[in-house]
């Protein structure tokens, strides 16, 4: 029986650095670059987070794994509950800066 897709989440926090990593990205020519990449992550953690990147830790106690995935030009730091299908992004950063 197919996985249901996971939910993919982030904080306020998290979404308005991506948003000004977008700004910046774009006055240095490669927005559009962050955007497909950022869709290629959102994609891939919806269907599989255990297919992007590499385990870094667990958390025990809320049981979830905390993973590094990249997807050029963008590093995001991620963690997929155990227990439900949901990934928490904690994290993005462009390899460029």
């Amino acid at each position: 029986m197919p996985q249901p897709p996971y939910q993919v989440r982030c904080s306020q926090v998290v979404a308005e650095s991506l948003r000004q990593l977008q700004r910046r990205a774009s006055r240095a020519g490669y927005g559009e670059l962050v955007l497909e990449a950022f869709r290629l992550d959102v994609e891939r953690l919806k269907a599989d987070p255990s297919e992007l990147g590499e385990p870094l830790y667990r958390l025990p106690v809320l049981r979830m794994q905390v993973r590094l995935g990249i997807v050029p030009p963008l590093v995001v730091d991620f963690a997929v509950s155990e227990d439900h299908p949901l990934v928490i992004i904690r994290g993005i950063k462009s390899q460029r800066e």
